[in-house]
């Protein structure tokens, strides 16, 4: 790989159009702004930092190592479905998750990251740049949520911890995969798994610098002979994954009464018609994902034409 100046590269993937002073500094703090969502703030990047960022995850994150056998988030072809289904023919399940995920991940733990792929990017300066670069991945020095270079950092900032875990797991006859802050392991025996749970904090702990922590309220074991469910998606004793019948049933609700009674659709949904509509194409694109024949069982129910309109966010509706 020929390597090249950061804003050598800056200049020809934007062709001389693009210039980023902020780079200088690191300062962002003007380029971005701040959003109560659901009791978390989300980080919105205006289309300066935005196009910036592009530029990092193309020539920068995409490089950083990741376990692709164990994390299944925020990587191109593969997802939840993938997550849970390696866990589809165990009998005890673990499942537990990060606490304060993303604003956990303060500058330090993102530089050491860098650093550590830096001889795999293109960027032939990345040291004369790290500091700056970095302030202008987080903010208030930690990984936020809202921008579109979170997601990849989260994953490569964690590769110490999944390598050691997955070779743990492996010794012990365990099955572990990872989808963002949700962690799952399972086996055939329930005792290593109960071995595995301290096992887990007591890793994260030492390859994160004590930085990130599991969040002991949401651990939980389960064994077939109960409700299996992960990811918000359900292992059926077949082994298929499957959704779980509380979305099925909150989905079919509310296209009954989007065909039968506007009114009643209206007081299930809430008055905003835009964002009803857009959670249920979100729930519709999920079912596609997880279970294609569920969603071909709503359309001969409903009609393919009320699905494909849902699914698709039509003008139509």
């Amino acid at each position: 790989m020929k390597k090249r100046s950061l804003k050598d590269l800056l200049d020809a993937m934007y062709q001389g159009k693009f210039e980023f002073p902020e780079l200088d500094t690191g300062d962002i703090s003007t380029l971005y702004e701040t959003k109560n969502y659901n009791d978390r703030e989300l980080h919105i990047p205006n289309k300066k930092l935005k196009t910036f960022h592009s530029f990092l995850n193309l020539f920068l994150l995409e490089y950083l190592q990741t376990n692709k056998e164990i994390v299944f988030s925020y990587r191109k072809g593969v997802n939840a479905v993938d997550a849970v289904s390696k866990h589809a023919h165990s009998k005890y399940f673990f499942q537990t998750d990060i606490t304060n995920f993303f604003n956990s991940i303060d500058a330090d733990l993102v530089t050491s990251t860098i650093i550590n792929s830096a001889d795999r990017c293109p960027i032939s300066d990345i040291d004369n740049h790290i500091t700056n670069i970095v302030k202008t991945l987080t903010v208030n020095g930690s990984v936020p949520v809202g921008f579109s270079t979170s997601p990849p950092l989260s994953n490569a900032c964690l590769f110490n911890f999944d390598n050691k875990l997955q070779k743990y797991c492996l010794d012990n006859s365990l099955t572990f995969s990872r989808y963002s802050d949700d962690i799952i392991i399972s086996s055939l025996d329930k005792t290593p798994l109960l071995e595995a749970e301290k096992y887990v904090a007591q890793c994260l702990s030492k390859h994160t610098d004590n930085k990130l922590s599991i969040n002991t309220t949401k651990s939980k074991h389960t064994q077939t002979g109960n409700k299996i469910k992960l990811l918000g998606m359900v292992i059926l004793p077949n082994g298929k994954v499957s959704i779980d019948i509380k979305f099925k049933k909150d989905t079919e609700v509310k296209l009954h009464y989007y065909l039968t009674n506007k009114e009643k659709f209206t007081a299930i949904t809430g008055p905003d018609f835009d964002n009803a509509i857009e959670k249920i194409s979100g729930q519709l694109n999920y079912f596609n994902t997880v279970d294609q024949d569920y969603l071909d069982k709503l359309r001969k129910k409903y009609g393919a034409t009320i699905v494909d309109m849902f699914l698709h966010k039509s003008d139509k509706l």
